[in-house]
């Protein structure tokens, strides 16, 4: 592909060593099971396909969730100018701030997202999902869970919501493409470009788990795939949701173990008018698929 022109082995490998140490520093072990909180088709659909819609993240219900990353990118570039002024960081700070206002304008982020929160039985992820229906919970053991996604090219990461951390990581990035511009840029312009395009289209997954520092009590965490479409038979997976008010898009993710089972440990039926009606539904659905060790709850909450 032409983005990757001019980009060596040497330059990959010091870009995949930064990523590996910054998602590392950023996991940690679940206390908890984590919650998928979806509508009751949705729901269905998973068990029968062990599979979960993986949302692109320009079409969350939060449409700030991209500003959000591209602010922390821009606050790391204005620290970074307060120490240094100098010709090439002049240049890279308008060839990243011009790469940034592209995004998302033509083609969506190649950045697809499916959310689970450690909030078990939470009222505020019912009342979110009552205005469109009756809600259900899926409930899973995280640990095998992150297994089963990696056979999908997946990664579950808790978000993080310390501004100090999201825009260290951000500058760590920078300095990153500093170095690794500056041995190209003087010598071939069109290879410099190429290098700050390339590291700011990987550090998408560090943007996909910076959320604002105001929703931490929201507890979220995310199976995360990035560069699903960057190959026609990539963007092939890409497919059309119409919701009442616009149309998204997604990606099927695969997600079933090599039994073709999900890491369920329980699914809670949400706030309605008909709750024991969706109990039973699925209840026979988990005894359908082989689930007669998962237990189906009527939520407490509201």
């Amino acid at each position: 592909m032409a983005e990757t022109a001019g980009i060596t082995n040497e330059d990959r490998k010091q870009l995949q060593e930064y990523m590996r140490r910054e998602f590392t520093g950023l996991l940690r072990v679940p206390a908890r099971p984590l919650y998928h909180y979806t509508d009751g088709q949705a729901a269905a659909d998973i068990l029968d396909g062990c599979a979960f819609r993986a949302t692109n993240i320009l079409y969350l219900s939060d449409g700030r969730e991209i500003q959000h990353a591209v602010d922390c990118f821009q606050e790391a570039m204005a620290l970074r100018l307060e120490r240094d002024r100098s010709e090439r960081s002049l240049r890279l700070d308008a060839l990243v701030s011009r790469y940034l206002s592209e995004v998302g304008q033509y083609v969506p982020p190649d950045v697809w997202l499916v959310t689970f929160t450690e909030l078990r039985d939470s009222q505020r992820h019912w009342e979110a999902l009552h205005s469109g229906g009756h809600g259900v919970a899926l409930g899973f053991a995280p640990q095998a869970l992150a297994r089963a996604a990696e056979t999908g090219g997946a990664f579950l990461a808790p978000c993080c919501y310390d501004d100090d951390i999201k825009i260290a990581i951000m500058g760590r990035g920078l300095d990153l493409i500093d170095r690794l511009y500056a041995t190209k840029a003087d010598r071939s312009p069109e290879v410099g470009i190429n290098l700050a395009r390339t590291v700011i289209r990987e550090l998408a997954l560090f943007g996909a788990l910076m959320k604002r520092s105001d929703l931490a009590d929201e507890n979220e965490w995310r199976l995360i795939v990035v560069n699903a479409g960057q190959t026609p038979v990539g963007a092939r997976r890409i497919k059309a949701l119409a919701r009442p008010l616009y149309t998204s898009l997604y990606i099927d993710l695969e997600i079933g173990d090599a039994s073709d089972r999900l890491p369920l440990t329980e699914i809670i039926v949400g706030p309605s008018s008909y709750q024991q009606m969706t109990e039973r539904a699925f209840r026979t659905l988990l005894y359908k698929y082989g689930y007669e060790q998962t237990d189906v709850l009527l939520t407490e909450s509201g």
